[in-house]
């Protein structure tokens, strides 16, 4: 979920606070564990029930998936994946301090099955050579980035079958999903909303 230097717009429902500059590891082989993440005004790794919530719904579906945190900022939602098991993870942030945090935790952790991509969630889909199964879209609030990101995913043809998109927005926020994209799991917490979508085939 994108926590990136870039404010949240005060007219949209707020989702959290500011990162205190620790991340903690909900549940996995870091279950626990805490991380340094730098002091970036409006950085917001996605919270620990929201992220319990999501991990138990992909609890089965996870292991060996190869995924993409596409709005990562702190790479909380990534760095949770790799801890429960994915495979391997695409961290894209553009902002070059969030993602130099994220290469430091991933350094700490240990975890070599990742790489950190500095550039712009878009300029990352255009390029983006192979099919994932389950991408992060948690853009920054103020921007307004749900369906354009989603479009984009089908455009780009980035999922494969059967794949999976967690989206995060305001509870208040319309979302238009592409045609193929079915919800499966739909929840808030205060005022953030949180989806699971897959992407079902009509062949």
């Amino acid at each position: 979920m994108s926590k990136s230097s870039r404010k949240k717009n005060h007219s949209n429902p707020q989702p959290r606070s500011t990162a205190s500059g620790t991340l903690r590891i909900v549940g996995g082989k870091h279950r626990g564990r805490k991380l340094s993440i730098p002091a970036l005004d409006g950085l917001r790794p996605t919270s620990d029930r929201v992220r319990e919530t999501l991990f138990n719904w992909l609890q089965f579906e996870l292991a060996g998936m190869s995924v993409v945190d596409l709005f990562a900022g702190t790479g909380a939602l990534g760095l949770e994946a790799l801890s429960r098991g994915a495979k391997q993870v695409d961290f894209v942030e553009p902002q070059r301090l969030a993602a130099q945090g994220i290469q430091q935790s991933l350094s700490v952790l240990a975890e070599t099955e990742a790489q950190v991509h500095i550039k712009t969630a878009q300029a990352f889909l255009l390029e983006q050579p192979t099919k994932v199964d389950l991408i992060f879209v948690d853009p920054p609030f103020a921007l307004g980035l749900w369906d354009q990101t989603l479009s984009a995913l089908v455009e780009q043809d980035c999922l494969n079958n059967g794949g999976y998109v967690y989206l995060e927005s305001p509870k208040t926020q319309p979302i238009n999903l592409p045609n193929g994209f079915v919800v499966v799991k739909d929840k808030t917490a205060g005022n953030v909303r949180f989806q699971l979508l897959q992407l079902r085939s009509s062949s």
